[in-house]
């Protein structure tokens, strides 16, 4: 019997998540099947199976306080020629300068894309709205490189929705 109880996954299955204080292991990589917080303010994150990635979200993204942009970890996961280590919560939003929120994005979405998303949320802050994130990213079988992100967001209310091949 496993540690499930004896009951048996089915393929559709999902592992249940585990809340983690810290979402690394002892070399340095995300945890499988974890829930963390992470950044200058707290942002939700969950890992899939393979410790990769797979949802950001807050119901109030916030900037940062900061003036300069701290120093990041630009060794991502999957990483291929013309990646990026590109921030889910950006560092303007305090976003973790860690492998806990950077996965390898091309430079047209992580320098155009998903930038001016960024653009239209840090707008929509400094004019007082209430911005809030969900970003699902998503693998091709066991890549660690992102396939895609579906970013869903609201301002103030206002329902938005993007899907960015990566």
């Amino acid at each position: 019997m496993g540690g499930n109880g004896g009951r048996v996954e089915g393929p559709g299955e999902v592992p249940e998540k585990t809340f983690a204080d810290n979402p690394f292991d002892d070399t340095g990589k995300l945890i499988p099947n974890a829930k963390y917080k992470a950044g200058e303010h707290q942002y939700n994150y969950e890992t899939d199976q393979l410790g990769r990635i797979e949802k950001f979200s807050t119901d109030e993204l916030k900037l940062t306080a900061r003036d300069e942009r701290l120093p990041h970890d630009a060794n991502t996961p999957g990483k291929v020629t013309g990646d990026h280590a590109g921030h889910l919560a950006g560092d303007r939003f305090g976003g973790s300068p860690e492998i806990d929120n950077l996965v390898s994005q091309s430079s047209n979405v992580n320098l155009s894309k998903y930038k001016k998303i960024e653009n239209q949320w840090a707008a929509a802050i400094k004019e007082g709205k209430q911005v809030k994130v969900n970003v699902e990213v998503k693998y091709e079988g066991d890549n660690l490189r992102p396939s895609k992100f579906i970013i869903d967001y609201e301002i103030d209310g206002e329902f938005f929705s993007k899907d960015l091949l990566n």
